[in-house]
Parts: structure tokens; C-alpha cells; sequence
């Protein structure tokens, strides 16, 4: 996968967990008060890895050419950290 192409899925990647934050935030709108309030909690840490994400992915497109396959092996170690924290939180709703 060239670095184009790599930069692209990864996008597409953060562009789906915003998706599935505006859904829960969608469900948390018909939530009783208590189950909105685990909605919240749950919330809350779905934006702080996606938040997290595309600072990382920011820092990576960012980087010049000659950093790229550096940068790349330390975004994919970060990166598989948010993914499992943000899975996680997802999880929890499923």
C-alpha cells in the first residue's frame, strides 16, 4: 500500500468512528437519564481516542518523505492502542 492509499484508509478509519460517536450520540437522546449518563461516561472516552487518532494521523501526513516509514512504524504502534480503547468503548453498547 503506497503512502497515499495508506493515508486514505487510515481517514476513512476516523471517519467511522465519528460516525458511530454521532450514533450513540443519537441514541443517548431517547436513553432514560440513567442510562444517559453511562452514555456520557462511554462517550467521552470514544472522543478522547478519536481525538487522539487524528492527532496522530495529522502528525504522520504531516511528515516529510524521508521520515515517513519512521513515523509510520510509530503511528501504527499508537494507533493500535486508540483503535483497542476506542473498540472497547464501542463495544459497551453492543
Amino acid at each position: 500500500m503506497n503512502r497515499d492509499q495508506y493515508v486514505e484508509a487510515l481517514k476513512s478509519k476516523i471517519d467511522e468512528w465519528n460516525e458511530q460517536i454521532g450514533k450513540v450520540e443519537k441514541q443517548m437522546e431517547t436513553a432514560s437519564s440513567e442510562a444517559q449518563a453511562r452514555y456520557q461516561q462511554q462517550l467521552a472516552e470514544m472522543r478522547e481516542h478519536s481525538v487522539a487518532a487524528e492527532k496522530s494521523f495529522q502528525e504522520l501526513v504531516q511528515s516529510q518523505t524521508e521520515e515517513w516509514d519512521r513515523q509510520r512504524e510509530n503511528f501504527e504502534k499508537a494507533w493500535s492502542d486508540i483503535a483497542a480503547g476506542f473498540g472497547r468503548a464501542w463495544s459497551r453498547f453492543h
